[in-house]
C-alpha cells in the first residue's frame, strides 16, 4: 500500500471520529434536552405514589425527580387550598398559605402568608444572603397532582425549581463544545502534519529510489544519499552495504573466472604445442620425444587435477546437506597424524601430531564423538596439512593437534612459514586466490577454499591467522562449532 494511500486513511479516520463522535453525543442528548418527557414523568410517578397512599415530603419528591431524570432545586408540595404541607423554599416555609393564582403565567412566587393572612416573605426574581451576593433567579412551575380516586376532585399541587435541570444540560452542552472544540484541533494538527511527513517522506523516498536506479543499471560506485530520517538512513547504509558486497563478489567471480581461464588456457595451450611439434617431427630424436610426452603427461595430469578440484567444489557447495556419522575424534587424530607424518618423512620434513598444547599422546581433557561426513573432514584436514608442507621451510616443524579450545573441539594445523601478508587475509579462502607467497606456485588456490567449504557445511569456522604462540609461521584452525557458539561458550567460561 502507499504511502499516500495510508496516510489518506489516517486523516480520513481522524476526519470521521470527530463527526461519529458527535453524531453519537448530539443523538444521546437530543431527548433530555426536551423537559417536558422527564416533567410527565415526574408529575405521572408523584401521582400515583399519592393514590397508593404514600406520604410525599420533600426528601421523597427530590428522589422521584432524580430517578426520572428531572433534578430539581427546591421543592414545594401545596394542597388545593394554598397550604403548604411540605417545602424546602427559605421564602415559603411549611404550613404557609400561598396564593396558587399568583402562579398563573408567571415564573416566581409573589408573597406568602401564615394562617392568619399575614405575609411571611417575598420573593423576587433574585435573594439576598447574608454575605450580599445574588443567587440566580428561579425557573419555577408548578403542576397539579391526580387525587386519590376516594378524595377531593381536586389534588395538591407541587412548586419547583427547574435550575438545576437546566444547568446540568448547560454543563453538557458545555462540555460538548470543549470536547468539539479539542477534537476539532486534534483534527487540523494531525492533518497539518499529515501533509509535512508525506511530503518529507515522499522526497526521502524519491530521492531513495533515484539512487538506487543508478546502482541498478550496473553503476556499482554510485553511494545512495541517506535521507534526514533515521531509519530511511539506516536503509541507505544498508543498501550501500549490499552495494559494496555486491562490487567484491562481482569482482571476485571475475577474478575467479580469470583464474580458471588462465589455469585452463596456459596447459591446453601447452599440451597443443607439444601436440603439434610431436606430429611435425620436430624432435630428432627418441630422448626429446620423450620429453615432449611427459610434458604433455604433466599437462594433462595438471588439468585433470584441475577439473577434480572444480568438481570437488561444486559437489560440497551443492545443495547444503552432507551425510553425517558420529566419529571418534581420537582415532581420527592419530589416523590422520600417522598418515601425514609418513607424508611429511616422503618430503623430508618433520610433521609432529598429538593431543593438547603439547602434543600428548593421549587427550589430556574428554573427548566425545562427534556427529561429521568423515570424508569432508578428512579432506579439510588433508588441504590444511598439504598447505603447510608447500609453503614451510624444509628445516621448519609442521604440528596437527586436537585442542579443547574455548568449550569446543579444534583440529589446529600449524607451520614455521612466511605467514600470511595481512592484505592476503580477507581472500585466502577464495577460490584461485593465492597468497603474496604463492603467487609462483602452480597450485589452483581452491584448497582453503574446499576447507571453508566443508566448514560451512557442518556449520564449523575456519581461520587462518598468526600463530598463537607468538612463533613464526600460521595456525589454521577448524572449529567444530560455529562463531556464535564460540563467543558464548567463551562469554560462560569467563562467567
Amino acid at each position: 500500500m502507499k504511502l499516500k494511500t495510508q496516510f489518506g486513511f489516517l486523516a480520513g479516520s481522524v476526519t470521521i471520529f470527530p463527526i461519529i463522535f458527535f453524531l453519537v453525543f448530539f443523538g444521546m442528548q437530543r431527548e433530555p434536552r426536551d423537559p417536558r418527557i422527564p416533567t410527565r414523568d415526574f408529575i405521572a410517578a408523584l401521582s400515583s405514589q399519592l393514590q397508593r397512599g404514600e406520604t410525599l415530603t420533600v426528601k421523597t419528591i427530590k428522589e422521584t425527580a432524580e430517578s426520572v431524570g428531572m433534578p430539581l432545586g427546591d421543592v414545594a408540595l401545596v394542597a388545593s387550598d394554598g397550604k403548604v404541607l411540605a417545602s424546602s423554599f427559605q421564602n415559603i416555609p411549611e404550613g404557609s398559605y400561598v396564593q396558587l393564582s399568583d402562579f398563573a403565567g408567571r415564573p416566581r412566587l409573589s408573597k406568602a402568608t401564615d394562617q392568619n393572612g399575614k405575609v411571611t416573605k417575598n420573593s423576587s426574581s433574585s435573594t439576598s444572603t447574608g454575605s450580599g451576593s445574588t443567587q440566580p433567579e428561579p425557573e419555577m412551575k408548578i403542576m397539579s397532582l391526580s387525587p386519590p380516586t376516594d378524595t377531593a376532585s381536586v389534588g395538591p399541587f407541587v412548586l419547583f425549581d427547574q435550575r438545576p435541570f437546566w444547568s446540568r444540560q448547560d454543563i453538557r452542552n458545555r462540555n460538548i463544545l470543549l470536547v468539539s472544540t479539542f477534537a476539532l484541533a486534534i483534527l487540523t494538527i494531525a492533518s497539518v502534519f499529515s501533509v509535512i511527513i508525506l511530503r518529507s517522506l515522499r522526497k526521502s523516498i524519491r530521492l531513495l529510489e533515484e539512487d538506487t536506479a543508478i546502482v541498478a543499471t550496473g553503476n556499482l560506485d554510485h553511494e545512495v544519499r541517506g535521507p534526514d530520517y533515521d531509519e530511511l538512513q539506516q536503509l541507505a547504509k544498508s543498501i550501500n552495504l549490499m552495494r559494496l558486497n555486491l562490487k567484491d563478489m562481482l569482482a571476485r567471480r571475475s577474478k575467479m573466472l580469470m583464474g580458471v581461464s588462465h589455469d585452463l588456457k596456459t596447459p591446453i595451450a601447452l599440451i597443443q604445442g607439444y601436440a603439434d611439434a610431436l606430429q611435425d617431427n620436430v624432435a630428432e630424436d627418441k630422448e626429446t620425444s620423450q620429453k615432449y610426452i611427459q610434458i604433455i603427461q604433466d599437462k594433462a595430469k595438471q588439468l585433470e587435477d584441475l577439473t577434480g578440484d572444480l568438481i570437488d567444489f561444486m559437489k560440497i557447495g551443492g545443495d547444503g546437506s552432507v551425510a553425517v556419522e558420529d566419529v571418534d575424534l581420537v582415532a581420527l587424530t592419530a589416523s590422520l597424524g600417522k598418515r601425514f607424518q609418513s607424508d611429511a618423512q616422503l618430503l623430508g620434513r618433520d610433521l609432529r601430531w598429538g593431543f593438547g598444547e603439547d602434543y600428548a599422546a593421549s587427550p589430556p581433557f574428554p573427548v566425545t564423538r562427534m556427529p561429521m561426513n568423515r570424508a569432508l573432514v578428512e579432506r579439510a584436514i588433508e588441504n590444511l596439512v598439504t598447505n603447510s608442507l608447500k609453503y614451510s621451510d624444509k628445516q621448519g616443524q609442521i604440528g596437527l593437534r586436537l585442542l579443547w579450545l574455548d568449550g569446543t573441539y579444534a583440529f589446529s594445523v600449524t607451520d614455521e612459514g612466511p605467514g600470511i601478508v595481512d592484505s592476503d587475509k580477507p581472500y585466502v579462502f577464495d577460490a584461485f586466490y593465492r597468497g603474496s607467497h604463492s603467487r609462483s606456485d602452480s597450485g589452483h588456490g581452491f584448497g582453503l577454499t574446499i576447507v571453508k567449504a566443508v566448514a560451512d557445511l557442518h556449520g564449523w569456522t575456519a581461520t587462518i591467522e598468526k600463530r598463537r604462540d607468538g612463533k613464526p609461521g600460521t595456525e589454521a584452525l577448524l572449529i567444530l562449532k560455529s562463531k556464535s557458539q564460540v563467543a558464548k561458550a567463551s562469554e560462560q567460561q569467563k562467567a
